[in-house]
């Protein structure tokens, strides 16, 4: 098991030092108030302070200062932090005397909010988010181990799926008792999809459509841990698998594991993605394995950085030890319908770990 030594610390040396690289003298990193599973929030990534609504963080040679709204709760602040109802106001008190400063995350706030800003530092923004992200993108102890706790949660929360699901029953009702399942295992949150059907065209939000025997169901279980996401997917079938899908799935399967094997440090993104699109290609799926019909192969697990990104085949990003992202190869194919695995993956030293202690198969509940 690899175990990362990394903390917050080396975090905000990375950034500091990544400025001084661009001739940066402050930057500002925003946060929205969302803590999504595949949208960074820079904020929380750099300092762990998980706010409300917009808030800010400001790094410069004098240390990072927290500027945030009455809003936030006050027992949840870090000591320092600035609470003001005039944020604008509050950041151009902070930068007025100050050399160049940059952005991140400005992008991701409401246009009226991002401009008052802008215009209170009288200064062109300038944006280093790509620079922030490769410079900062990897996964701390603290961010791994809340990591495997929640791969646990997911898992244990897939099982509760196949114990509970029958003929009759609702997807959506399905859907709120696996959550529930893994709030009361530890979870905080959890970005959930589930839905089936006899032949699933894509995964989409759970209805109220009753469950049926011969249904495909579709399982996409993302809870979050200290903040920090996992992703696994999964497919079952309430009752025999059709004709074809078992060989269907382990083809999947295969491909998933030969974009493992090209998961290690020094290598882009794409290689995963290429090496899991080659062997679909080869079984004749190459037409169902781009756009449209298919976007990524994966992705970066928030909430806070969320690099390397989508596991995609232009994606050029390359892969350093302690980063953490989840590789699905899930598809659609003719004559079975879109089918879902995926397993959150870590960047070793020497390669990688697939953190899934049962990783994907084609799952059989009894009707």
């Amino acid at each position: 098991m690899h175990t990362a030594r990394r903390d917050t610390k080396e975090r905000t040396e990375a950034t500091s030092a990544m400025l001084r690289q661009q001739g940066v003298e402050t930057l500002v990193l925003a946060s929205n108030g969302l803590h999504l599973i595949d949208v960074p929030n820079p904020l929380a990534h750099l300092t762990g302070f998980r706010s409300r609504g917009v808030a800010l963080a400001v790094l410069s040679a004098d240390g990072c200062k927290l500027l945030v709204t009455p809003d936030e709760a006050a027992d949840s602040l870090p000591d320092g932090a600035v609470m003001s109802t005039d944020l604008p106001a509050a950041l151009a008190a902070l930068v007025q005397q100050g050399g160049p400063l940059a952005w991140v995350g400005l992008d991701a706030l409401p246009h009226e909010a991002a401009a008052a800003l802008v215009s209170a530092t009288q200064r062109h923004p300038v944006m280093l988010d790509g620079f922030f992200d490769a410079a900062t993108g990897w996964k701390t102890a603290r961010e791994l181990d809340a990591a495997r706790r929640a791969t646990v949660i997911a898992e244990q929360g897939f099982e509760q799926m196949l114990a509970l699901a029958r003929p009759g029953m609702r997807e959506c009702d399905l859907a709120v008792a696996v959550n529930l399942a893994m709030r009361a295992l530890g979870a905080a949150d959890s970005f959930t999809m589930l839905c089936a059907s006899p032949h699933n065209p894509a995964v989409m939000p759970s209805s109220e459509r009753p469950l049926q025997r011969g249904d495909v169901i579709l399982v996409e279980l993302s809870p979050v841990v200290d903040g920090q996401f996992v992703q696994i997917c999964r497919t079952a079938t309430i009752g025999p698998a059709p004709a074809g899908m078992q060989q269907a799935y382990q083809l999947l399967v295969d491909a998933m594991q030969e974009g493992f094997e090209a998961a290690r440090p020094g290598v882009p993104v794409s290689a995963i993605c290429d090496a899991i699109d080659g062997r679909m290609a080869a079984a004749g799926y190459a037409e169902f394995s781009r756009p449209p019909h298919l976007r990524r192969r994966g992705h970066g697990l928030g909430g806070g950085s969320i690099f390397p990104g989508d596991v995609a085949f232009d994606n050029p990003a390359l892969l350093a030890p302690d980063m953490f992202f989840v590789v699905h190869p899930n598809q659609f194919l003719p004559g079975v319908g879109y089918m879902m695995c995926g397993e959150p993956l870590l960047i070793t030293a020497t390669g990688h770990e697939v953190l899934s202690r049962t990783q994907a198969r084609l799952h059989q509940i009894d009707a």
